[in-house]
């Protein structure tokens, strides 16, 4: 199930709406954007927010890309709590600098009231989000991957398998995150027993 209620996620729905008029007359998925970061977590389990978000853009044509990450530079601001907040489009993010198996998009969730759009919007798989985090590996990586784990939303199995095969073709120190991988499998396999 999807949070696509709260605060947070209808910001980011609006934020990626605002490219709509560029796309006007084009067909369905011109344009597809496979969400992944905190915002990616917060609309899977509802939990952590973040301030940005980190997704990639594909789309038909370089300059209607270019195009559609200039209309996302403004934050979009929402309320929750009595909060004001915003969200910004992160422009730095690159999924080609974490480690993600090839074929994140075949398992990432289309948005359903996107699927006719002719930009479509997914979220990346909490298994693709998971492998995600092993690169870095920061402390809210490896909580977010027990976070994920622990909703139910990660079979530690196939996790395993589509780890280790997007390491493989990942460029770093293949020892380092394959270590990564261990100590979060070995971790949640911990808490289970």
């Amino acid at each position: 199930m999807l949070h696509l209620d709260t605060p947070l996620a209808l910001a980011v729905r609006t934020l990626f709406d605002r490219a709509l008029p560029l796309l006007k007359s084009r067909p369905p998925g011109t344009v597809k954007i496979y969400v992944f970061g905190g915002c990616a977590l917060h609309i899977l389990t509802n939990a952590r927010g973040s301030a940005d978000v980190d997704a990639e853009v594909k789309a038909s044509e370089k300059l209607l890309r270019d195009e559609i990450r200039a209309v996302y530079t403004a934050p979009e601001d929402y309320e929750q709590n009595g909060l004001d907040l915003s969200v910004v489009f992160n422009q730095q993010f690159n999924n080609s600098l974490c480690p993600l198996h090839e074929d994140y998009e075949d398992r990432a969730i289309p948005l359903a009231d996107h699927q006719a759009s002719p930009m479509q919007v997914f979220i990346a798989h909490p298994i693709d989000l998971a492998i995600s985090k092993l690169g870095r590996f920061t402390q809210r990586d490896q909580e977010d991957i027990h976070l994920l784990i622990g909703a139910g939303n990660l079979d530690l199995a196939e996790f395993d398998s589509l780890a280790r095969e997007a390491i493989d073709y990942y460029p770093c120190d293949k020892g380092t995150v394959t270590s990564c991988l261990r100590l979060v499998l070995d971790e949640a396999r911990e808490k289970k027993s």
